[in-house]
């Protein structure tokens, strides 16, 4: 699947983006101390079957002084929205490590995922002076997905999103596991003991809510 056009926002120098104020990606927290209060952590798992290998995801952006590579080598790249569809506003994204737990703060306003995707295979190619084509194929993930955020909610355990692909990287079965226990689990050892996390898992949206 070859596109053009608007997914270059998902696909071009991330950094470069951060820099010109157009994308905030959203970290891990190291603790829990730096949680706003109109923020949440999210705390989830993508799994993809078969997983997917190094070899496999061949990104050339030419000169990459910032170690572009790095935002999509194992990861993927999520838009976050206040409402249920992407637009051009749509300005918040996560990029989380495949096959690891995460531990993401986002604002909690910002719940829905509205596209998502991992990029297999991305390259610039210069056509004339003034213009460059991009190449880009992507593992596409399922949207938009629903994260159901309290007011009072200070981190949630969304559950594993598990992504069967077949030979093309399409996407042919979407589960969404729960694996609370161990999720609790690392979330203890990562923020301490007393530490609350809720389950909250994820809820794709039905069709036709706008």
């Amino acid at each position: 699947m070859t596109q053009r056009g608007w997914p270059i926002v998902a696909a071009l120098a991330v950094f470069a983006l951060l820099v010109a104020g157009c994308t905030t990606l959203h970290q891990e927290v190291a603790g829990l101390g730096e949680v706003k209060s109109d923020s949440v952590v999210l705390v989830g798992r993508i799994e993809i079957v078969p997983p997917i290998t190094p070899k496999e995801q061949n990104i050339r952006t030419g000169l990459d002084p910032f170690g572009t590579k790095n935002y999509f080598l194992g990861r993927a790249i999520m838009f976050m929205s206040d409402q249920p569809k992407y637009e051009d506003r749509t300005n918040n994204a996560i990029n989380p490590t495949l096959e690891q737990t995460y531990f993401i703060q986002v604002p909690k306003s910002q719940r829905f995922m509205v596209r998502g995707s991992v990029t297999m295979d991305y390259r610039q190619q210069v056509v004339s002076r003034r213009q460059v084509a991009i190449e880009q194929t992507e593992l596409m993930i399922p949207a938009p997905i629903e994260f159901d955020i309290k007011p009072s909610d200070t981190a949630i355990y969304i559950g594993t999103l598990r992504l069967h692909r077949d030979e093309f990287n399409e996407v042919v079965k979407a589960e969404i596991l729960d694996d609370y226990a161990g999720a609790s689990s690392e979330f203890r050892k990562k923020f301490g003991t007393t530490a609350s996390l809720r389950k909250s898992l994820l809820k794709p949206v039905r069709s036709g809510r706008s």
